[in-house]
Order: structure tokens, then C-alpha cells, then sequence
């Protein structure tokens, strides 16, 4: 696929990932987000009697499951019944195990790769992260910075992004949305799946500081 192609699909891709956002479900859920990530960050697992409470009060008997579940997405829970992952995560499993991030020194596992750099973003600070590349299983380790990337492994790795729509946002844009080594696998990625996009790693930091600045 030629360069310009590669491009136009990118943008196309980037621009239909920030459409849905701007939507009322989409503002809603960076919203209520929002406060979930804040809870799991600064506290830990968050009750559902308390995320249930930080809804709208004509929401509230819906409960914060619900609310996102309605929307395609599926919070995590554990045993308890405590929300414990919505892009972040505080569960290591084999999903999220790929996806690492520290934030304030604290370990988090992640949905996707957007998500362990929006959340240094959107916070202002300094995370080391990694990730894995799905063609080699080569760990890729960098820095997200508030000005963009340090200490990147493999400067030559690309990155696919896919659109977030038609079902549970895991399945329809986290999987899919993942570092390569280099650009010939990232390449390869797209090519299998229409529905991608791919581009050099540097626009990972670039266009997901537009999804961040939503925040």
C-alpha cells in the first residue's frame, strides 16, 4: 500500500475515532469516565454503590454498569461486584497484561496502547509503559511524556488504530489497536483487517492527545 494511501486511511480512521467521541453517548461516557478512572487511579476498586452515586442523578437507577454497558462498553468487575477496569485497569490478565503502564509509581495495566498514553496525558505526567508487539511478541518500551515520547525501544515502530464502532469497544477498537516493531508488520496488520489503519509511532502520541484534550 502506497504512503498516501496509507495516510488517507489514517486520517479517515482518526477522524471517525474522534466523531464518535463528540457524540452525546461519547461525551457521556468520557465523562463518567472520567471519574472511574480518577477512583481506580487515586483509591483503588471502585464499589458500585459509589460509582452508581456519581451518575446523574436521572441515571442513578440505572447503576455506572449499566450506563456503560448500554453504551458498548463493558467495565470490568471483580468478585465483589467492584468496577476495577474501564481503560485502565487494575486487573493483570491475559488481555491487559500487554499493555503496562506507572503512574505515580504505581503499576496499571491498560485496554490498549492509546490508553497508556492518554492517561499520562491527561494527568501531566511521566509514565514508563510497554506493550507487545502481536507479530513478534517483542516487548516495546517507552516513556509518554507531556511533549511526546522518550527512551522508545524500537524507533521505527508503527502503530494501528481502529475505528470504534459496531460492538463492545474491547472487541471493536482495544484489540485492534496495538504497537508493531516496524512498519512492514503494522502494514501487514492493516492489510488483513479493512477496517485499520496504521501509521509511525510518533502520531500515536499526536492523535491521542486529541482524544486526551476531550477529557
Amino acid at each position: 500500500m502506497a504512503s498516501t494511501e496509507l495516510e488517507k486511511k489514517f486520517h479517515e480512521v482518526g477522524d471517525a475515532l474522534i466523531w464518535k467521541w463528540q457524540q452525546p453517548d461519547g461525551r457521556d461516557l468520557i465523562r463518567e469516565g472520567a471519574k472511574i478512572v480518577t477512583h481506580l487511579i487515586n483509591h483503588g476498586p471502585l464499589p458500585p454503590e459509589v460509582a452508581d452515586a456519581m451518575l446523574p442523578a436521572a441515571d442513578q437507577d440505572k447503576g455506572m454498569v449499566e450506563y456503560f454497558a448500554a453504551r458498548d462498553y463493558d467495565l470490568e468487575v471483580n468478585a465483589a461486584g467492584d468496577i476495577v477496569g474501564a481503560g485502565i485497569s487494575l486487573i493483570c490478565d491475559h488481555r491487559s497484561a500487554v499493555h503496562i503502564s506507572e503512574i505515580n509509581g504505581r503499576r496499571f495495566y491498560n485496554w490498549c496502547v492509546c490508553d497508556i498514553v492518554m492517561f499520562p496525558i491527561i494527568l501531566g505526567v511521566e509514565s514508563p509503559c510497554s506493550t507487545v508487539c502481536p507479530a513478534t511478541k517483542e516487548r516495546i518500551t517507552f516513556t509518554v511524556t507531556p511533549t511526546g515520547f522518550d527512551e522508545l525501544s524500537h524507533p521505527g515502530a508503527w502503530f494501528t488504530l481502529a475505528p470504534a464502532h459496531g460492538g463492545e469497544i474491547r472487541k471493536v477498537y482495544c484489540d485492534r489497536v496495538n504497537i508493531y516493531r516496524d512498519k512492514d508488520a503494522a502494514v501487514a496488520a492493516a492489510t488483513a483487517d479493512p477496517d485499520i489503519a496504521c501509521a509511525p509511532i510518533a502520531e500515536l502520541w499526536t492523535d491521542t492527545k486529541k482524544l486526551a484534550d476531550m477529557f
